[in-house]
């Protein structure tokens, strides 16, 4: 069967497609980055006993960001601006904006202020491990946490900018400048992680106004148009306004999960938050490269439809983003669950500071996150639909209701069962199911789109196609033993099943006649080819 998608809708797919490949590119040095920022963690901080509260010290920091900024940019600025952008009204985009980046501003220094001021207290429910006869360092833990917090006006003001820049369909400034960031906090921890935390922290906060100064000089031409004034009466600002409360208090719902995943894991033993928090980076680095990447580059064109009432190109941009992302998270998924271990091992033991009980432990944690790669990244791309369509309320309802899944069975293996940190990770994959579930039953009832009977032969096709490439990784792991002391033995142990698997999986889908590998082969090479085609051009 050939490609059932008209010519018509396939030249902005194709442009979508071309901005995902982009900023896939862009997002992998940005994830790298981020990844060995992690894993300096583990193996320069966490050997120095302070790496726990390291990591706890960002709680109040990411509440802060999302409170403030988070879901807002995706829900609020850029849709709106998106809108109004492709209907030629950019004056009245940036009176609503110019409002919208003020009230934030002021709301941030009111919340830093308490902040500041409460640190230890909110800390106190926050990290209840550490309160009474736990074994971390409290005193460090508000010191960090406070230091950190001064990180919240760079960062929330360097995601607005990069908001801008995607509602006006320039994603590549937007995707470059985390990767300037990350490398800035890896000199930093580099520098002071095995002796000075507290310059550690310093150094974050030093990386953040780098990070802010690059994203305010890809956006400064754009600000000719902003003004400092409250139009609080303008139409687009109450419009941003009502789509960011709800997108603002759904985003810190997710940031409230992982303080609740923190927040649990304070009752285990030392040690053991900063395993879990590797774990939790390592099964994310794919769904920041690929999953946000697409959603990133389909949100503005989404927006553009809905406002168009183009429900058929809605719902083909749709459907293809979720097989994109389906197809290309369903194999690591397997990947990550079966070489838990190998994973963990080849990416943080580094020497013999990292014992191999910590890759056995962490290995575990990333047993129970390896589903999540699936259930979130289909969450992710479903919840950027109803932010497309100006709906930020479902999305939040639904976050309410994961809150008390993730809660109740973080409570239920931490209680019942011996599953350590493998239960909260657990709890996660959970409550990630669960979500994405409700939204797309929700999403399926809101928009008469039929999500499950347009896409239940595709995903068939795929479990399929998955089987004997899982069988053949589980094989391979079982007869390809790595020597524990030799890095190069244990990255080739790990290639080979994995890269066996992929292929596997890929060459099953193109024999069951899977559409979507095709596409994105044009979502990595769209870009190259348009760049190569330039100079023919102009022959």
């Amino acid at each position: 069967m050939g490609d059932p998608t008209p010519i018509a809708v396939k030249k902005p797919l194709s442009r979508v497609m071309g901005a995902a490949g982009m900023i896939m590119i862009a997002t992998l040095l940005s994830r790298v980055t981020g990844f060995l920022r992690t894993a300096l963690i583990q193996v320069v901080m966490m050997p120095k006993g302070y790496s726990d509260e390291f990591i706890l010290a960002f709680s109040l920091p990411d509440i802060a960001f999302n409170l403030l900024a988070g879901g807002a940019i995706a829900a609020a600025l850029i849709p709106v601006m998106s809108s109004f952008l492709s209907k030629g009204k950019e004056e009245d985009a940036w009176k609503a904006l110019s409002t919208f980046l003020n009230v934030s501003m002021i709301a941030m220094l009111v919340l830093e202020v308490v902040f500041l001021i409460w640190t230890d207290g909110i800390l106190a429910l926050v990290a209840a491990g550490y309160s009474g006869k736990g074994t971390g360092d409290r005193q460090m833990l508000v010191t960090l946490t406070r230091i950190l917090l001064l990180n919240v006006p760079f960062m929330m003001l360097a995601g607005q900018c990069n908001g801008i820049l995607n509602s006006y369909r320039k994603f590549a400034a937007a995707a470059f400048g985390p990767v300037i960031y990350n490398i800035c906090t890896i000199i930093g921890i580099g520098l002071f992680g095995g002796s000075n935390v507290y310059l550690v922290a310093w150094s974050i906060v030093a990386s953040a106004a780098v990070f802010l100064f690059v994203q305010l000089a890809a956006t400064w031409r754009h600000f000719k148009r902003y003004r400092f004034a409250l139009e609080w009466r303008h139409p687009a600002f109450r419009k941003m306004l009502k789509l960011a409360v709800p997108s603002l208090m759904s985003s810190s719902i997710v940031e409230f999960n992982n303080v609740v995943a923190r927040g649990f894991a304070t009752f285990l033993p030392e040690g053991m938050l900063t395993l879990l928090y590797s774990a939790n980076r390592t099964w994310q680095l794919p769904m920041g490269i690929f999953a946000q990447s697409i959603g990133i580059a389909m949100l503005p064109t989404l927006s553009a439809h809905h406002a168009a009432n183009e429900t058929d190109a809605f719902r083909r941009l749709f459907n293809r983003g979720v097989r994109a992302v389906f197809l290309i998270s369903l194999p690591i998924s397997v990947i990550m669950m079966v070489q838990n271990q190998q994973i963990m091992r080849v990416l943080f033991k580094w020497g013999g500071s990292v014992p191999e009980t910590d890759v056995y432990y962490s290995g575990l944690a990333l047993l129970g996150y390896g589903s999540a790669l699936i259930f979130a990244s289909i969450l992710g791309m479903t919840i950027r639909a109803f932010y497309a369509m100006h709906d930020s309320i479902t999305p939040l309802m639904n976050g309410i209701l994961g809150i008390g899944v993730n809660f109740g069975f973080n409570a239920l293996f931490q209680h019942f069962t011996n599953f350590g940190i493998a239960g909260t990770a657990l709890s996660y994959s959970i409550t990630s199911l669960f979500n994405m579930m409700i939204l797309l039953y929700v999403f399926s009832r809101k928009t008469g789109i039929r999500f499950y009977s347009d896409n239940w032969l595709f995903f068939g096709k795929c479990f399929i196609a998955i089987i004997p490439a899982g069988a053949m990784l589980y094989a391979l792991v079982l007869l390809i033993r790595p020597d524990v002391n030799s890095k190069a033995s244990q990255i080739i142990c790990l290639a080979i099943p994995a890269v066996t698997c992929c292929a596997a999986f890929y060459f099953m889908a193109l024999l069951l006649h899977i559409h979507e590998v095709s596409m994105l082969r044009e979502m990595v090479a769209a870009k190259f080819i348009r760049i190569r085609k330039k100079p023919d051009s102009m022959s």
